[in-house]
């Protein structure tokens, strides 16, 4: 698993901090949040952004793509980043980790899936490893669905039909969005027609349909059926810079259950974002408590005391 590359300084350093502080400086008060168009990343962002607005700070939340959202926080126009799968993406983020551009907090949620997945119904007739799809070619019409153009698991689907692995090179890569790709798969689930596409965990995906992850894949998604691990992507030294902010982000954590309940509430049951998180705060006042666990308002007064109050 990866350490976080701030080390133990600088979590020496946030752990010392104590409840009164000066107030916050104004360079630090805004907080430049990427959202890159992912389910799990909004009702991320929906949390954090209730938390910090509630000690005074104001969340300035932009759509990127994971290209451009990088390039961003290597350049210090974005601060934070709370979606960073591993080991899927190593291949986009170590080479800004190398070069000291971004730094990395966290975990903030383990036991996440991404890997290439089927219906059920199709894992049932034998497709059950990526050694299998090319079997069932023209069942599938030589089309594996991704999401958005850049993304890490397209990447590695990509490269897998360059390399003809898995006998692979006849296929076409279906590129579109989070959202088009799972309304393809709801067009051909009813009618059990076959496909494969990108599943991860956290994800309503996994409540609305009867899928199988499939195996094999662990050289492009890693061992274990895609298992995966997320972490906070910043700026270089922004938990320094801000160290109010930089303890709240070592702090914050969340389960696949957590996720797995507020994004059904958006996808599935169509509720806003921030209502969500905002909700889910609320039904759970002691993870507030020891994700506020020293962490001041902008104005250096107790965390977990506005925030709650905020809820009311």
């Amino acid at each position: 698993m990866r350490k976080s590359i701030l080390g133990t300084t600088l979590a020496t350093f946030v752990m010392g901090m104590g409840i009164a502080h000066a107030a916050v400086p104004a360079s630090c008060r805004t907080i430049r949040m990427a959202n890159i168009g992912w389910t799990d990343n909004a009702v991320q962002n929906a949390v954090f952004s209730k938390v910090a607005t509630s000690l005074g700070y104001k969340t300035d939340i932009k759509l990127y793509s994971l290209e451009v959202m990088y390039a961003g926080l290597s350049n210090n126009k974005i601060d934070v980043f709370l979606d960073n799968w591993t080991p899927s993406q190593d291949g986009t983020t170590k080479p800004y980790e190398a070069k000291h551009e971004i730094d990395v907090i966290g975990p903030d949620l383990k036991h996440a899936k991404y890997t290439l997945v089927v219906p059920h119904y199709l894992y049932e007739k034998g497709l059950k490893t990526f050694a299998d799809i090319h079997k069932f070619a023209k069942q599938l019409h030589y089309k594996i669905y991704g999401i958005e153009p850049g993304n890490d698991g397209n990447e590695h689907v990509l490269s897998m039909i360059k390399s003809n692995t898995f006998d692979l090179g006849k296929f076409h890569l279906v590129q579109s969005s989070e959202a088009g790709m799972l309304a393809e798969v709801a067009r051909k689930y009813p009618k059990q027609q076959a496909i494969v596409f990108l599943g991860w965990e956290p994800h309503p995906m996994n409540v609305e349909f009867h899928i199988n992850y499939l195996t094999g894949g662990k050289n492009y998604f890693g061992p274990r059926q895609g298992e995966a691990t997320l972490y906070i992507n910043t700026r270089h030294d922004y938990a320094k810079d801000c160290p109010n902010v930089g303890r709240l982000l070592h702090n914050f954590y969340l389960t696949v259950n957590d996720e797995n309940k507020m994004m059904y509430d958006v996808q599935v049951k169509h509720q806003q974002a921030s209502a969500v998180g905002a909700a889910w705060l609320k039904a759970h006042p002691d993870w507030v408590k020891k994700t506020l666990d020293g962490v001041t308002t902008v104005s250096g007064k107790p965390g977990a005391a506005a925030v709650l109050a905020g809820l009311n």
